[in-house]
């Protein structure tokens, strides 16, 4: 990809406000400096003039670049979640640009690059030169990294960038209804043209029943019940909770993990290497932690080899999704809670009917594919079979809620075509079994159901690293690529706001995570350590959780025991939603008038297909752009995984022409005004 020639930066300056800094004028002003925020001023600085002239302004107490999630300053044993070589901030060949990108190394070529002077003198050289391109390095690496993207940014600008260090408190419209007033949380004002809210995942309200748990704790009938409710785990204090506390942990995925290390390790414990398994050995300052949650395990770990050790292997490409939206017109029909049916173009494409069917026959069809290929099996008619499923579900033969495809005659015919030909239960495909393995556990006693969490999550590492198993790769692959297309479909308005709700961010958001999301293997590992210690303990899947004076009671479908605690920590994040995001700005702009929120269920922000936030009646503002988890449709994620083409990139470079376009507008209007 060609880069741009290297302009003079037009300057920076970070403040660190201070009362009484008084009043600024902006050009152009970001509220939150983190991932997103950096891969918009990327995009900017790849522009013929790099942003020159304009005054922009970032407003976020948190490091830019790294923003709150990636800071510098946060435990060393909390990790990132990918492997160094699959995280990229910059846009490559692969992408779909109109225009030259500011390319850049990935996050393994800088550790070994550029970033390693840096990362010695931030102490952590011992680290960075025991990575490699499979590591999973600490999120601090990761903050540095992202710090001196934004470094390149700020020297590729033509712009002069201020830098706010404090939090945005309020936002009012300027005068004549033109502009914005941020007001900072040390009491600076800042008058700008155009205002982009760019802020990662949000802090959200208490939930009404976890509000009902927290007063469970706090009342005087409670006396030492502790409860803490979800939130980002590294911003938690777990100080209270003491030693030896038996502490009933809700959540088995990456809070988790977090909560986890920090009252373990965190707390003095060390893991000590014995052949291919984990010791840990206690400070006698770690709490006990009995963990259940729906599925009852943890998530998948992360794959122990990669394409490189599975040569010659098929390449895994979409065969279904990628043409969901070519479908044959024809006439629609409405469900109750979603949208049109496939064709009706540019009505809704159904989750139910189509889009969830597709999406399953993707991964089967790349699991038999590659299943075929390493056994050297000649059995052209299971992939067949496949196609004819996914066609009838084109055709819109599946029925009113796509049923019948997967869990009925299509998917029996494709389950007993792989019968026929594959002898090994483990090279079979069930997405059921795969997602809610341990659905149907029934033991006589706790102890039994433990033993049985504990032998599923040590054979799935296993499997895990075990090339024998690549077919699992095959699935991870496609598994990536629907997901993204699904959001892409997601972000061109084809999925309604309902099936978004229930099905993108919910039932389909939880498989992803659980398959495509996990945990390095070695977080795995100390999983099975801790609970060899007595440290984690296993209620079982389907949990529930009743409260009382007395405590919190856990039960499981998986056994019939019920047992009570004293301390609850909730570990998992508040799902997303705008109308309960505890959010300053997002309050008074609403309260203003300038939002509109979704009618659906955890409601998000609307904007158009540039970014541009709609005001209460539905009409784009053209000087104010939302992005963000809580924006419908927004592309949230803000780096990448390298050659894959990530529609991230594309996505930044289009908003950053609508932002540099109503910068010039603007600007523009004032001089006719003063002329």
């Amino acid at each position: 990809m060609p880069m741009h020639e290297r302009p003079e930066s037009a300057g920076f300056a970070a403040d660190r406000d201070v009362p009484g800094l008084g009043e600024h004028r902006a050009d152009l002003t970001f509220i939150g400096a983190g991932p997103k925020t950096l891969g918009i001023l990327l995009a900017i600085a790849a522009t013929a003039n790099a942003g020159t002239g304009l005054r922009i302004h970032l407003v976020d107490p948190f490091p830019p670049g790294a923003g709150r999630i990636w800071r510098t300053d946060q435990s060393p044993h909390l990790w990132m979640n990918s492997r160094t070589e699959d995280i990229t901030i910059y846009p490559d060949e692969s992408c779909r640009l109109e225009g030259p990108g500011i390319a850049g190394p990935t996050l393994h070529e800088w550790i070994h690059g550029p970033g390693l002077d840096r990362l010695t003198q931030a102490g952590l050289g011992a680290e960075a030169a025991a990575l490699d391109s499979q590591s999973f390095a600490s999120r601090r690496v990761l903050g540095h990294y992202l710090s001196a993207a934004f470094e390149l940014a700020l020297d590729r600008l033509g712009a002069e960038v201020r830098i706010h260090c404090a939090r945005a408190e309020a936002v009012r419209r300027g005068e004549d209804d033109r502009g914005f007033v941020v007001t900072t949380s040390v009491g600076a004002k800042i008058a700008t043209d155009v205002l982009v809210s760019a802020q990662g995942h949000l802090d959200m309200r208490t939930a009404e029943q976890d509000a009902v748990l927290a007063d469970r704790a706090a009342a005087p009938a409670g006396n030492g019940l502790y409860y803490q409710a979800p939130g980002y785990t590294a911003d938690l204090d777990f100080s209270n909770i003491p030693a030896g506390a038996e502490v009933l942990t809700r959540g088995f995925g990456l809070a988790f993990l977090d909560f986890m290390v920090m009252v373990t390790e965190g707390r003095g414990g060390e893991f000590v290497d014995d052949g291919e398994r984990l010791r840990y050995r206690p400070a006698g300052t770690e709490p006990v932690l009995w963990v259940g949650s729906s599925r009852g395990i943890s998530y998948s770990p992360k794959l122990g080899y990669s394409q490189v050790e599975v040569p010659g292997a098929p390449t895994v490409a979409l065969r279904y999704l990628d043409r969901v939206a070519d479908g044959p017109d024809r006439e629609g029909r409405d469900r109750p809670g979603s949208g049109h049916r496939l064709g009706e173009s540019p009505g809704f494409i159904d989750f139910g009917a189509v889009l969830g069917p597709l999406f399953e026959l993707e991964l089967t069809y790349a699991h038999y594919e590659h299943v075929l290929w390493k056994r050297g099996i000649d059995a052209p008619e299971l992939l067949e079979s496949i196609d004819e499923a996914a066609e009838w579900v084109r055709a819109g033969r599946a029925g009113a809620n796509g049923a019948e495809v997967i869990t009925g005659a299509g998917f029996e015919t494709i389950s007993e075509a792989a019968r026929e030909v594959i002898t090994d239960e483990d090279d079979l495909f069930d997405l059921a079994r795969i997602d809610r393995p341990l659905a149907d556990l029934r033991c006589v006693d706790l102890p039994s159901a433990e033993v049985s969490v504990r032998d599923h999550i040590s054979g799935h590492l296993k499997r895990s690293a075990d090339a024998h198993h690549s077919a699992d790769l095959a699935v991870f692959n496609a598994l990536v690529k629907a997901y993204v297309q699904i959001r892409v479909l997601v972000r061109d308005g084809r999925v309604s706001n309902d099936d978004r709700t229930e099905f993108v961010e919910g039932s389909f958001h939880s498989l992803f995570s659980f398959i495509g999301s996990g945990p390095p293997p070695e977080r795995v590992k100390q999983i099975l350590a801790l609970h060899e210690a007595g440290l984690v303990r296993f209620l079982g899947p389907g949990l529930s959780i009743d409260a009382d004076t007395a405590g919190f009671t856990a039960r499981s479908t998986a056994h019939p025991e019920a047992k009570t605690f004293t301390h609850f920590v909730d570990a998992r994040l508040a799902r997303q939603s705008a109308e309960k995001a505890a959010d300053p700005v997002l309050e008074t702009l609403r309260a203003d008038g300038r939002l509109l929120l979704e009618t659906a269920a955890h409601a998000k922000l609307r904007t158009d297909g540039a970014g541009r936030a709609l005001d209460a009646h539905g009409r784009a503002q053209s000087d104010l752009f939302l992005l963000g988890p809580a924006v419908s449709g927004s592309t949230a994620e803000a780096f990448s995984r390298p050659q894959t083409g990530a529609p991230v990139f594309a996505d930044n470079e289009r908003i950053a022409r609508a932002i540099l376009d109503a910068v010039t507008v603007d600007a523009g209007t004032r001089e006719l005004l003063a002329g």
